[in-house]
């Protein structure tokens, strides 16, 4: 293997030493993680390359043949087209080899066709502001690498011919072209390269100068062409290991050539040339494209390499053989698929050997009835829940056969099929898991399936499943395992509730005049129904243990949900009372009225009529909504967010926003939001954020970075809570509880910790080395296992820290982070500045410990339970089959080697709490804490509850009679129009009918009237009274009956100056609106649309714009 100045590498490796953090120059990786051994050039060169890197390229043994077969069995030929790009056109932000690229605003300077883009990606918040007044956007590029292609290889591919060139693939600069651009067409003029660069990508040239600084000389943009002078190889070989380093490089990018894309391939990777971390080579560099996702295995063998081929074509006769080969070509151009960059980093998954010795302990756990850690071992992996034993059985055929008290199978059960087990799966025998359970087991089972009712949430259905005689009642033999199985009890309290039936069974009944459990006794309002939900002894009885004496576990609410009491319940009335006040201070009138002057418009597209008629159709216009939402507001400030925003939906009926627009716009972006798993992972209470190794969302038809994506999210929500919206948000309650936990550490955060928040590197060194949060240090040099916590300190002006029993001192000075030891640390560049950064910190206390379970029990309530059980109710022998890991990661460096003990299973809870809280997502969470105090000062909610964001954002989802009768209250006779026919007694009759008609309904017919009338299928916490605007009822005025208010007549004012009176209808109308307090009206006048304003007496011409004042005269009576 050569390095890459042509000389050969040391044959004998050389070891890692102790404290040595190299990295192998082939693959970017650390050596410590490639076996430890790495070679170098041996005339002195600063290159080194790992063992197996090396060895790769040893292997190298290969001839290139150009290849013309069309995509994807061949790609190319390309010509080469010149771009207009100069060398101060583009520069290296980073100043490293690769990474991210700004190019300048001067570059658009060359055509109209590029001003006119520039200014259009101004508009839409792309470009991106740089020192000393400049503007850019940012490019991705390859990393930089020499070229050793022939002189006249380079002079038919326009390569600058000059010593030491260099070359890098500039990617797609991927965007929502025709929602940034419009419908307008592209100018001749002249910079179809330019366009091509912009959308297509290209190759871009440079050289080192004398400051050993990369100066670019030029670009070049490529397109197909039979005979162009780009050739490239037949496919060679892909081999999944190599996709693994480049995913982990972030060297992927999406494909945005419709050809390509519509062949299949999925991501492509410009290889540089002498990249010998691949076989065999790619000595003059080349694209690799992959057809599957990035998480994905390649099981068709269908990924890729196409190499250039590092010779021309030797004569005529062969370049006429080969272009016969090309099958004929569509003369229609290619399409480009618009996208914005992407770069995923693939989740390393666990290793086979760590898999294996986790389902020799499951099995092993379900044998020897070991529930607790079976229980356990599956939360932490539930990759093991599909394998089978030797003999063909699953763990659901373990646990029917072992039986274990009916509160572990439940719980086990839940798991088993959230992470896809099959009840009717068969084991060598042909018996199935289902049919080796007892009763109770297959009631459970059926239940967890989904193929029996709950008791409590829908009780008619429940008390039909169980009456197995169909006789219309349950007797005690059918209601004894009905209740057992509806509270999860073990044999202890099955015996309870046996002897309870046995000797309360008349009570039960006591409303049926035959002493029988009837369903109309069951649901009355003083049935068993009520006596179940407000008993204590069946309260108390769930998840009761069969061992007498042994203290019970405090199992957390399975929904992750936690309901408001009434102190709750005030305390959100009090902070809505000050999001209100916040509203009056930024110019914001109560609810019902227009949005001030200083409001800016957002047009939007808008949702679709149909509502859940066609779920699909729905989906599809709230993403589109989303995308236009989150491409105008992205780039708008949180001061911009609090000044508001007048919402139009784009159409011929754009309405006008006095907050129902509003709440429509808020109701279908949720729903684009959480109607799918784009951008969330589903937990067992909610939508969590996707792991920090997603960086790329698709929104729409385009792609933004994921953290983007949570930050904008953030301000949408906190948007939603100041406008006072209400929204089925199905984000995880420990996302909400978030937002608690950082403003409460931010209040109590020094200015100076407050100072040195986010990411930091050494000085002249890269990589990240720690982050800084709160009073938090999150230490990166370890290489394995979970980020160690440092606790930090102040001390007058300088920042406190003990490193393994090291007392360290720094100061920030200069923007630098200057150590005691010496050691100084600057910002990362690529990592933006936290503004609210407080990573919560839970005493380590037993209250410390119940809080921070407690906290996880909002995202994963059965992980709580089991860390709950293994905090103080696991035996110590069952503890020795634990380790310190978590989701096949370390929780500390060696953790796999550290057994769970008595002494140190606090430590190991604390530990897994904290990886599945903070560190999965812990970029999602705190873009998403960032964007949402940018609108909301985190100052607000001191003192609030922990859930006050989930209350006040779902609300109240359960409409009641009792909040039907409350509605009929305000509405009559006060919220009737017009109000001159409040007490008639037509009205107060048509009135009584239309609520008979809505307390027939169902909960689906409320909501959606709810919807219809006041803009959200939900109630305000604080119930009917909290609505604003008042709820009212029109009533439509018959034209057989006198006008209202005949005497006052309106007119509109011509443009000699002269008034030109309404009809007596449209004056009537105009009256009518008056007095019902409307401010709005439209009114049809020949082909015309008009909008009156009546508060500002004025008409708008809708489709002219034309404006004339109006005004309201009384007649003079005869």
């Amino acid at each position: 293997m050569l390095c890459p100045r042509g000389h050969a590498t040391t044959s004998e490796g050389r070891k890692l030493g102790l404290f040595s953090r190299r990295y192998c120059d082939v693959c970017h990786e650390k050596v410590s993680r490639r076996g430890g051994f790495y070679h170098e050039c041996t005339a002195g060169c600063d290159f080194r390359v790992c063992g197996i890197c090396k060895k790769e390229a040893d292997k190298s043994n290969y001839i290139v043949e150009p290849c013309t077969f069309t995509f994807p069995s061949g790609l190319g030929p390309f010509s080469i087209q010149r771009t207009s790009l100069e060398g101060s056109d583009l520069f290296c932000a980073d100043e490293r080899r690769g990474g991210t690229w700004i190019l300048q605003e001067t570059f658009f300077q060359h055509g109209r066709s590029l001003q006119r883009c520039w200014k259009a990606l101004l508009d839409n918040g792309v470009a991106i502001e740089l020192p000393r007044g400049r503007t850019g956007i940012a490019v991705d590029l390859s990393p930089v690498a020499p070229t050793k292609l022939s002189s006249e290889v380079r002079r038919a591919n326009r390569i600058p011919d000059v010593p030491g060139v260099m070359i890098a693939w500039m990617y797609a600069l991927q965007l929502e072209w025709h929602m940034i651009l419009g419908d307008s067409d592209r100018e001749e003029d002249g910079t179809a390269a330019d366009w091509s660069f912009l959308t297509v990508g290209g190759f871009v040239f440079l050289q080192v100068d004398e400051k050993s600084q990369l100066q670019v000389l030029c670009a070049n943009s490529v397109s197909f062409h039979p005979s162009g002078p780009m050739q490239f190889s037949a496919p060679q070989p892909w081999c999944a290991e190599w996709t693994r380093k480049l995913a982990e490089a972030g060297r992927f990018n999406k494909v945005t050539v419709q050809k390509w894309a519509s062949a299949g391939a999925r991501y492509m990777c410009w290889i540089c040339p002498e990249e010998k971390m691949l076989r065999p080579g790619a000595r003059h560099g080349g694209f690799m494209f992959l057809f599957h996702e990035l998480d994905e295995e390649d099981t068709g063998g269908r990924d890729r390499f196409f190499e250039i081929v590092g010779a021309p074509i030797a004569s005529e006769a062969r370049t006429l053989e080969l272009l016969s080969q090309i099958p004929k070509r569509s003369s229609q151009p290619e399409i480009l698929q618009s996208a914005l960059p992407f770069r995923v980093v693939g989740e390393v998954p666990a290793s086979s050997q760590h898999m294996e010795d986790l389902r020799q302990r499951c099995f092993k756990a379900a044998c020897n009835g070991r529930w607790s850690l079976l229980a356990h071992i599956l939360t932490e992996s539930g990759l093991l829940v599909p394998p089978k034993a030797p003999r063909g059985q699953t763990v659901l055929h373990k646990i029917a056969a072992g039986r274990p008290k009916t509160r572990r199978a439940a719980e086990l059960l839940r798991f088993i099929h959230a992470h896809g087990g099959d009840l009717e799966a068969q084991d060598s025998s042909g018996q199935k898991a289902y049919n080796l359970g007892d009763q109770i087991f297959r009631a459970q089972a059926c239940e967890i399936w989904g193929l029996v009712p709950d008791l409590f949430a829908d009780p008619e259905v429940w008390f039909d499943y169980w009456d197995g005689s169909k006789d219309g009642h349950l007797s005690p033999a059918e209601l004894v395992p009905a209740l057992a199985a509806a509270y999860q009890v073990g044999e202890l309290g099955r015996q309870w509730i046996e002897s309870y039936v046995n000797t309360h069974y008349r009570e039960m009944a006591a409303l049926d005049p035959d002493a029988r459990l009837t369903k109309s006794a069951f649901l009355s309002d003083d049935g068993l129904l009520y006596k179940l939900q407000s008993s204590e002894e069946f309260i108390s009885l769930r998840g009761q243990e069969d061992s007498p004496g042994k203290k019970m576990p405090a199992l957390f609410r399975t929904e992750g949900r936690k309901k408001p009491t009434a102190a709750d319940k005030e305390a959100v009335k009090k902070f809505s009372k000050a999001l209100e006040d916040l509203r009056t201070q930024n110019g914001w009138n109560r609810p019902g009225h227009a949005a001030p002057s200083h409001a800016r418009l957002l047009q939007v597209s808008g949702p679709f009529p149909g509502g859940d008629a066609d779920p699909e159709a729905r989906m599809k216009a709230a993403r589109q909504m989303l995308a236009w939402s989150f491409a105008k507001t992205t780039a708008r400030s949180g001061k911009e967010w609090v000044q508001g925003f007048k919402i139009q939906f784009t159409g011929d009926d754009v309405g006008i926003d006095h907050g129902g627009l509003t709440k429509r716009w808020v109701q279908e972006v949720g729903h684009a939001l959480w109607g799918s798993e784009e951008f969330f992972d589903t937990k067992a209470s909610g939508s969590f954020f996707k792991p920090d190794s997603i960086t790329d969302m698709r929104v729409h038809a385009f792609h933004v970075k994921a953290h983007s994506l949570y930050r904008w999210l953030g301000r949408f929500l906190a948007y939603a809570l100041y406008q006072g919206c209400v929204l089925d948000c199905a984000l995880s309650p420990w996302a909400l509880r978030w937002l608690i936990r950082v403003s409460e550490t931010h209040a109590a955060l020094p200015p100076a910790l407050a100072a040195v928040a986010g990411d930091w590197q050494r000085e002249g060194e890269d990589g990240c080395i720690a982050t800084i949060s709160g009073s938090v240090l999150l230490s990166h040099a370890a290489e394995d296992g979970l980020p160690p916590q440092i606790a930090l300190s102040v001390s007058g002006d300088s920042i406190q820290a003990d490193f393994e029993g090291e007392a360290l001192s720094a100061k920030l000075s200069g923007g630098r982070l200057r150590w005691s030891d010496g050691d100084v640390w600057v910002r990362c560049f690529d990592a933006p500045i936290p503004r609210h950064a407080a990573l919560p910190v839970w005493d380590e206390t037993p209250a410390g410990d119940d809080q921070l379970l407690e906290d996880l029990a909002t995202m994963d309530p059965a992980f709580a339970n089991s860390l709950w059980r293994v905090r103080y109710e696991m035996p110590d022998e069952d503890l020795q089959w634990l380790t310190f890991s978590y989701a096949g990661k370390e929780l500390v460096p060696g953790g796999d080697d550290i057994e769970v003990t008595p002494e140190n299973k606090a430590d190991y809870v604390r530990l897994c709490c904290k990886a599945a809280l903070l560190y999965s997502s812990q970029k999602g969470l705190q873009a998403f804490s960032d964007g949402f105090f940018d609108v909301l000062p985190p100052t607000l909610f001191h003192g609030a509850p922990a859930d006050v964001f989930q209350w006040l954002l779902l609300g109240d989802a359960q409409i009641t009679d009792a909040q039907i009768d409350k509605l009929e209250q305000v509405l009559v006779p006060d919220g009737l129009v017009p109000k001159h026919l409040k007490d008639s007694s037509e009205l107060q009759t048509s009135v009584a009918w239309l609520f008979e008609i809505i307390r027939k309904g169902d909960s689906k017919f409320r909501s959606r009237l709810f919807e219809f009338w006041t803009g959200s299928e939900r109630l305000p916490l604080g119930g009917i009274e909290a609505i604003e605007p008042k709820p009212r009822l029109q009533v439509m005025i018959s034209q057989e009956k006198p006008l209202l208010m005949a005497n006052f007549q309106w007119e509109m004012q011509l443009p000699s100056g002269t008034w030109s009176s309404y009809s007596p209808e449209i004056s009537g109308s105009l009256n009518n609106a008056l007095e019902g307090g409307l401010r709005m009206m439209e009114v049809q006048l020949g082909r015309n649309m008009y909008v009156i304003d009546i508060g500002a007496r004025l008409q708008v011409n809708r489709r002219t714009g034309e404006r004339r004042r109006i005004r309201r005269r009384k007649i003079q009576s005869l």
